[in-house]
C-alpha cells in the first residue's frame, strides 16, 4: 500500500498546483455550475439542494466567518485606502494584484468544489453501509469456511483486491481535486467496487492467519 499512498500525495501536490497556478480565476466557477445542473438532473432538485445548502454552510463556517479568506487576501492584496497613501506608487504591482485575486478565489472555488463532492458523498453513505456490511461479512464467513477445509485462498486475489482499494482511494482523491465536471455517479460507484474488493480481500487471506 506504500505506492498508493505516494500516488495520493503526488496526486494531491499535482492538483493543487494546477489550482494554484494554471487554471483561471473563474474555470472552477464555472464547472460548479455545470456540475451542479448535472447533480439535479441525476439525482434531483431535493438533493441538489441539500448538498449545496450543506457545501455552503461548511464553506462560510470554516473559511468566511473564521476570517481566513479576508486575511489572505488582505494580506497578498492591498486595500484602495492602502494604494491611495502609496504616493507615487498607486499602480505598483497591479498586474501581480490581478493574477493573486485570480489565485485566491480559484482556490476558494477549489474548496468549495471540494467540500460539495464530499456532501454528496455522505448522501450515498448509508448505501455503502449496506454493500460494505454484507460483503466484509461474506469475506469473514469465506474465510472460516476455508481454515475448516481443503478450499483455497488465492494470495493472487487477496493481493490484487487490496492493490485495488488502494488505486480506487487514488482515483477518488484525484476526482475530488479535480477541476473538471464529474458526473454524480462517478464516486458512489468507484466505492461500491472497493466494498465487493474488501469482501474479496477477506476472504482470500491465507489460512495461517
Amino acid at each position: 500500500m506504500k505506492q498508493p499512498l505516494w500516488l495520493v500525495l503526488w496526486v494531491i501536490a499535482l492538483e493543487a498546483i494546477i489550482v494554484l497556478v494554471l487554471i483561471p480565476g473563474d474555470w472552477t466557477a464555472r464547472v460548479i455550475e455545470e456540475e451542479s445542473q448535472l447533480l439535479e438532473i441525476r439525482l434531483g432538485q431535493e438533493e441538489h439542494r441539500w448538498v449545496h445548502d450543506r457545501a455552503r454552510l461548511w464553506f462560510n463556517t470554516t473559511l468566511i466567518e473564521t476570517g481566513y479568506y479576508n486575511a489572505a487576501r488582505n494580506h497578498l492584496i492591498p486595500t484602495e485606502e492602502q494604494r491611495d497613501n502609496s504616493t507615487g506608487m498607486e499602480n505598483m504591482g497591479g498586474g501581480w494584484f490581478k493574477w493573486a485575486e485570480s489565485r485566491l478565489q480559484a482556490v476558494a472555488n477549489a474548496y468549495y468544489h471540494i467540500l460539495a463532492r464530499f456532501a454528496l458523498l455522505l448522501t450515498w453513505f448509508p448505501y455503502f453501509l449496506i454493500l460494505l456490511v454484507p460483503a466484509v461479512f461474506d469475506g469473514i464467513t469465506t474465510w472460516r469456511i476455508k481454515r475448516t477445509n481443503f478450499a483455497y485462498s488465492s494470495p493472487l486475489l487477496h493481493q490484487y483486491s487490496t492493490q485495488g482499494i488502494g488505486y480506487i482511494i487514488v482515483f477518488l482523491v484525484a476526482l475530488f481535486l479535480a477541476p473538471i465536471v464529474l458526473d454524480p455517479v462517478i464516486i458512489p460507484a468507484a466505492i461500491m467496487v472497493a466494498c465487493v474488493m474488501a469482501g474479496l480481500m477477506i476472504g482470500n487471506f491465507q489460512k495461517r492467519m
